[in-house]
């Protein structure tokens, strides 16, 4: 059998299979030859109906692709008797059309400047402002949650209040790429839901479920990508409608309706190419601030239609108010509960934010207020559209109403959102998180770094042709070669050359087609025009690895680590190159730093065991090979060094038990090389 070495773990190439790093093999041939705070306090002498409640959101959801709002080429017949059972706001709308922060303004009652969660990742909801599932919590329910996308995920802040919080995503059956998927369908969401509520007593309790399959990439399984070949979208809406339907089926089965409240609301829209959108985040036209927004339940009457506008943070006041109870004095929602008698609710003023544009695209952000009559929105160009008469918002009448204007710009200051500077900070967030985030194409959360949401910046509308080239080039579906993907984006640099997720997109496409020294020039470049994030630095190191220039890959990713402190694969790469370099010492001071702050991360242990090898401390290697594999059982890394420890051991039986796991576990492409020798070692020790 040829000679082995011990490994570390390799260093994380998130954007393509990862490279082996092989520890030098001296020891082992040595061996082998011998906010402010919001409290909840004022609810605690109020008493609540014991009433079951029941939150469904649905990602990326227009309410004008659904058949109770008038849409006829698609089949809801659940969301249709939600609708029918209950009342149907027909302006239901958003507070930003992003998943986190929409989904904080439905659960606090806030607009986006009050809870501080300003866009996808980079932000973290704080546990010290009251939720509907902290307050309900507080009072005795029973709170379970079940979510369906990892933007979602606890690490967020969204689990306060919840006893039960599942955001465990599917595996995809390989270390060469994330642990988790970014996403999971409706119907293993719905599993799940579904087995919590067949366990329920008779205790009160609130359950949230959210849907994300109308949500980009549109690939809705068989046989609504049949039935909706031609309109995807439209299928995903339909099965995810299905799914809901054995939901419903189990929550008539486990609560009576006058006992229960169910509330559906989408987070929000999606622009289907109006305005030059193909999605959602850039802009505030209603094409993505309209949700779906349905009620029904106790308290609530039947096959109502309301016409006045209906915000995402009136939801937790209403169900409050159905419950005998009141909101928060903070909230600044306000409960809809006196619209369903005709009566008035001040929900006229709706206050809508988009940071997605200055933090990911390096473009302005924009505000807007929206009435039952008017849109202003506050960009380098604003714009004023008259929605009673022009509801596609193609005509921007702002020159020939300026007293409108001066009232709406005057409500947006009167919500802090003055035009001046305000300044946002962001949270990092660790290296599988962040390659989550990008496959759903969101680029916040590289570095913790402030923001200046003063205004200024390339006007979005500016930059539509910058969109049109990244839509041809990321959508799978468009059957464009790798090597166009690669020419749209390369001309949008050209165009836009500040623009960071740009130089995300286009380093994954060369290092996808294998051009490693054009992807290294491209963020050298990147940096160059002041685009400077740990992201950037962490894929500069992995490459000048890959090119065996691991001297050179030291800086940048200790750069990568000043900038993003929590970026812990980064670290654990910067560890290896220590241990490559023979720098123990730093390699172990890294190591035990991430140790600190993941005391389950078993690559780490893997790491320290490798160093112990290099200290000639077989005992001290064989503690941390061991804890490694009992943190992940999937680790092939230690079960191999296992496996080396034990067979120079003489211990032959926990040797081939090592040796077979690695076998079972281990990615022939990746291990082609080793794989041979762990066969001839395993056929030795018969």
């Amino acid at each position: 059998m040829g000679p082995f070495r011990f490994f570390a773990y390799p260093v994380v190439m998130t954007q393509r299979a990862p490279v082996p790093m092989k520890m030098a093999a001296c020891l082992l041939c040595a061996l082998a030859a011998s906010v402010s705070c919001r409290r909840a306090s004022t609810h605690a002498a109020q008493t609540l109906r014991p009433l079951n409640v029941v939150v469904i959101t649905i990602d990326t959801l227009r309410p004008d692709h659904l058949h109770c709002y008038g849409y006829d080429k698609i089949a809801t017949p659940t969301i249709d008797r939600i609708a029918q059972s209950g009342v149907l706001f027909e302006n239901g709308v958003t507070q930003t059309p992003l998943t986190p922060p929409s989904h904080a303004s439905i659960f606090t009652g806030l607009n986006p400047p009050a809870h501080k969660v300003r866009d996808t990742g980079g932000f973290v909801l704080s546990p010290s402002i009251p939720t509907l599932a902290s307050i309900l919590q507080e009072k005795g329910w029973d709170t379970a949650a079940f979510i369906s996308t990892a933007v979602l995920k606890k690490r967020f802040g969204f689990d306060h209040g919840f006893a039960v919080y599942d955001d465990e995503m599917p595996r995809p059956g390989s270390r060469e790429e994330f642990l988790e998927d970014a996403e999971r369908r409706a119907g293993v969401t719905v599993d799940r839901a579904v087995k919590w509520l067949d366990g329920r007593d008779n205790k009160p309790f609130f359950l949230w479920v959210h849907l994300y399959d109308p949500h980009t990439p549109y690939d809705p399984p068989s046989p609504y990508r049949e039935q909706y070949k031609d309109r995807l979208y439209d299928g995903e809406i339909a099965y995810a409608d299905h799914e809901l339907g054995r939901l419903m089926e189990t929550l008539d089965r486990k609560s009576a309706r006058e006992k229960t409240i169910v509330a559906l609301l989408s987070d929000h829209g999606e622009s289907l190419g109006e305005h030059g959108e193909y999605s959602h985040g850039v802009f505030l036209y209603d094409s993505t601030l309209r949700i779906a927004y349905l009620l029904s339940g106790a308290g609530v009457p039947a096959g109502l239609r309301v016409k006045e506008q209906a915000r995402t943070i009136d939801l937790l006041p209403t169900i409050l108010d159905l419950m005998g109870g009141a909101a928060p004095a903070t909230v600044e929602g306000v409960s809809l509960e006196p619209l369903f008698s005709g009566k008035d609710a001040a929900t006229a003023v709706s206050y809508a934010e988009t940071l997605y544009p200055k933090i990911n695209l390096g473009w302005a952000e924009l505000r807007a207020i929206r009435t039952n009559h008017w849109k202003y929105i506050r960009a380098p160009k604003p714009e004023l559209y008259d929605l009673s008469q022009d509801p596609k918002e193609t005509s921007n009448v702002l020159a020939e109403h300026p007293a409108e204007v001066q009232k709406l710009e005057a409500q947006l200051a009167a919500g802090g959102t003055s035009a001046g500077s305000e300044k946002v900070e962001t949270a990092p967030m660790d290296e599988h998180t962040l390659a989550q985030l990008k496959s759903l194409g969101y680029t916040s959360g590289f570095t913790a770094r402030s923001y200046d949401l003063n205004g200024q910046g390339a006007d979005p509308k500016d930059r539509v042709a910058i969109l049109k080239l990244m839509q041809e080039a990321e959508q799978p579906q468009s059957g464009v070669s790798l090597a166009r993907q690669i020419e749209l984006l390369e001309e949008a640099v050209r165009m836009d050359p500040s623009n960071p997720l740009l130089y995300h997109s286009l380093g994954v496409k060369l290092e996808k087609a294998g051009r490693y020294d054009d992807a290294m020039k491209l963020y050298r470049a990147a940096l160059k025009n002041g685009v400077d994030n740990g992201r950037l630095h962490s894929r500069l190191g992995d490459l000048l690895v890959r090119a065996g220039k691991k001297a050179e890959a030291i800086p940048e990713y200790e750069q990568a680590v000043r900038m993003n402190p929590g970026d812990v694969t980064s670290q654990r790469n910067l560890a290896t190159v220590y241990l490559e370099q023979g720098r123990l010492a730093d390699a172990e001071r890294i190591l035990k730093g991430i140790l600190a702050i993941d005391p389950a991360n078993a690559a780490a242990e893997n790491e320290l065991g490798v160093l112990a090898i290099q200290r000639q401390d077989g005992d001290a290697a064989r503690g941390y090979f061991e804890k490694a594999v009992e943190l992940d059982p999937d680790l092939v890394e230690a079960h191999l060094n296992l496996g080396l420890l034990y067979k120079m051991a003489g211990d032959k039986a926990r040797a081939r038990a090592s040796f077979e796991q690695f076998l079972a576990k281990a990615s022939p492409r990746q291990y082609k090389a080793e794989i041979p020798k762990v066969r001839e070692a395993l056929a030795e020790l018969q």
